[in-house]
């Protein structure tokens, strides 16, 4: 609602009214990092490394300790050797 008014949605041909029951803000957030996962992967060259996606997630760096390096993570669905 907008001033008590409904906004319709262009899109939509003006059918759907907004509803604030609908709101999820944790899944609006959820939806803008990996948009920006997205943006970033896009402008590069090859892979990410986990630190990187960390970076653009905005998480503290955590040493591993299990000598493990950003290059050694798998993407999904591999399998280690």
């Amino acid at each position: 609602m907008d001033n008590g008014r409904i906004v319709t949605h262009p899109s939509y041909g003006g059918r759907v009214k907004d509803d604030a029951s609908l709101h999820d803000e944790q899944l609006e957030s959820e939806i803008r990092l990996v948009g920006d996962l997205v943006l970033a992967a896009s402008q590069r060259e090859g892979h990410m490394s986990q630190a990187e996606i960390d970076e653009v997630l905005g998480l503290e760096a955590h040493p591993s300790g299990d000598g493990a390096s950003d290059d050694d993570v798998l993407p999904p669905g591999s399998k280690a050797s």
